[in-house]
């Protein structure tokens, strides 16, 4: 269908779909109080400056391992990521924390870059501990690693590659920097 035929279909159902809404009081102006409902899946809390809509080269969804180095010491947390377009949370397992730090984990994807915190409990010596990293053409990640509190720093890496966030039949969706990529989870899942 031409665009000039649909725009024409969309334009006759819009003015009855104003009235309604005018009639109803059920627009902006409306002043009606309503409470706030809990959101209905608590593993996905947007971090700051993502995107939920954001197309994505790379798909970190799942369980990886945290590959951490540090004074000539090598040091592995379990790690699970969700991701949304852009937005990364997911939880990180430190089992070297005395009695087991475990917690939530936010961060951001944007097209190679990522970036990830992790807040250890109040009181400890680590504070929060931010990753930063770039994923290789093949989906290995590695980047750098530092503390807040002590201001330790070191090198890290993901024990397992990422996967392509598109299929192999394509490639990448959209144009240009903004828009290379495929939307993460990815709608047609049984094409992998």
């Amino acid at each position: 269908m031409r665009f000039r035929t649909r725009a024409m279909i969309m334009a006759a159902f819009a003015g009855p779909a104003i009235a309604a809404l005018l009639m109803t009081g059920a627009g902006p102006a409306n002043a009606a109080v309503t409470t706030p409902t809990a959101h209905a899946s608590s593993t996905w809390v947007p971090g700051p400056g993502c995107n939920p809509y954001h197309l994505e080269r790379w798909d970190f969804r799942g369980k990886n391992v945290v590959v951490a180095y540090f004074d000539g010491g090598t040091y592995y947390y379990d790690v699970t990521f969700n991701q949304y377009g852009s937005c990364l949370s997911g939880t990180l397992t430190d089992t070297y924390y005395p009695g087991t730090a475990s917690g939530p984990l936010y961060g951001t994807v944007v097209r190679n870059h990522v970036s990830f915190s992790f807040a250890y409990p109040p009181g400890s010596a680590q504070g929060t501990r931010y990753y930063d990293g770039y994923v290789n053409y093949w989906g290995q990640v590695s980047g750098t690693w530092w503390d807040s509190g002590d201001h330790s720093s070191g090198t890290w890496r993901l024990g397992y590659p990422v996967r392509s966030a598109c299929p192999t039949w394509n490639p990448w969706w959209g144009f240009g920097q903004w828009g290379a990529g495929c939307p993460v989870p990815f709608p047609y899942w049984w094409w992998y």
